[in-house]
């Protein structure tokens, strides 16, 4: 145990009595579980006395008599929040040295470094903040390694930028200006939001008066989580399941970024679990996972309790991660296919066809959309990428470790 942890928990005795700690933080088992995981995980506490909180302030409205435990949970909740507070505050230690003359020594910024962050195409603003310099310090650098923004940007004609928007309208008719910029930056592609936009309207104008009269109003709930890999949600979709084909995915709560988006011809658990797996492999494992109670996240739950404990690692949810990435092109190409009696569902042979012929197809156009979203700006995040928040998230939290559990 860190000597921060040390001094919070001693901070939490003095204005919590354990009495009623344990009374009102769901019983001495949550509360236990949450006191002696190492590291101490102060999300899963602000979770506990948050929750509690807003259930015992309901009963002292309604019937009375809880005032002592609802005023030691608040405590306890205010100084949970603090250590949140005080841990969340990146703290980077800046390599100098010191020059031939006078003046303040040199802020060192790997070349490596900076090229990595130029190349996500994050703002200087945002790069700087995350280095925890200032932006004319950042311009000084690329200056000196000869590193340019404008540089950065495809010299591409107006009619080459046209075809590579047509080829990306052809694979996904539906994409708006957002998804077709997260497409070009996958393809390596960096174009500015003008000329996009004037390609647009140049190849997709009755696409975008479409997409413009079908505009509806969408209620965004409040959502918060503290970094990436914090939470991770898990869903399947079962558009196509007539036909025995499942889309599985997660998404990183933090970033929104896809962590896998992959199709099957079963709805097994040993299948979701091989998509989650890989994806750890590939990006880390999460501390909690938010999946339904559906029996394909079975194996899942029990690995994320193997390794996380039963605490904290898999939550409930309706949170449909895949939903609105299949047009219903397919489906209704199917359906047409079962009218016109070229296709007979009840039939394996037609089944292994479709299989054979559609699933790797509906793969590389996951692949195709994963790509295009986790490079596409989010208007809520100020235009920022999930890329880029995936990327900005893990330089803020170097030095946190294992916090974000």
């Amino acid at each position: 145990m860190t000597n921060n942890e040390s001094l919070f928990l001693t901070n939490l005795s003095s204005v919590c009595p354990t009495g009623h700690i344990e009374t009102a933080v769901d019983g001495k088992t949550s509360h236990q579980t949450a006191l002696n995981q190492q590291p101490l995980n102060v999300d899963y506490l602000e979770f506990l006395t948050r929750h509690e909180l807003i259930m015992f302030e309901s009963f002292h409205e309604q019937i009375g008599g809880v005032s002592e435990i609802t005023e030691a949970i608040r405590n306890l909740h205010h100084v949970v929040r603090l250590e949140i507070n005080a841990s969340s505050t990146p703290i980077v230690e800046q390599e100098t040295e010191v020059g031939p003359g006078s003046g303040q020594p040199k802020i060192v910024i790997e070349r490596e470094k900076l090229t990595h962050l130029l190349n996500t195409h994050l703002p200087v603003s945002c790069i700087a903040k995350c280095l925890c310099v200032s932006r004319r310090t950042i311009y000084r650098r690329m200056q000196e390694f000869g590193l340019s923004i404008r540089g950065s940007y495809s010299t591409m004609t107006d009619q080459e930028l046209d075809n590579v928007i047509l080829g990306i309208k052809s694979q996904m008719p539906n994409a708006g200006y957002r998804m077709v910029q997260g497409h070009l930056v996958s393809m390596g592609l960096r174009v500015q939001w003008w000329r996009m936009m004037a390609s647009m309207h140049r190849v997709d104008a009755a696409g975008i008066f479409r997409r413009i009269t079908e505009l509806g109003c969408v209620v965004r709930r409040s959502y918060s989580v503290r970094g990436p890999l914090s939470l991770v949600h898990i869903d399947t979709n079962h558009k196509l399941i007539r036909y025995n084909i499942v889309v599985f995915g997660g998404v990183d709560g933090y970033s929104r970024k896809i962590m896998y988006l992959d199709a099957a011809t079963n709805n097994r658990a040993s299948t979701a679990y091989s998509f989650f797996l890989r994806s750890t492999q590939l990006h880390g494992l999460p501390s909690r996972v938010r999946a339904d109670q559906g029996v394909e996240n079975v194996d899942i739950a029990q690995y994320m309790f193997a390794t996380r404990g039963t605490a904290l690692s898999l939550e409930r949810s309706d949170f449909g991660v895949t939903s609105g990435l299949q047009s219903a092109a397919s489906t209704m190409m199917f359906f047409t296919l079962e009218e016109d009696g070229l296709l007979d569902i009840s039939d394996v042979v037609h089944l292994f066809g479709v299989h054979y012929i559609f699933v790797p197809r509906l793969r590389a156009d996951l692949d195709t959309f994963i790509q295009g979203w986790n490079n596409h700006p989010l208007r809520t995040e100020g235009g920022l990428t999930p890329e880029q928040l995936w990327c900005m998230g893990h330089l803020q939290d170097l030095d946190e470790g294992e916090r974000l559990e």
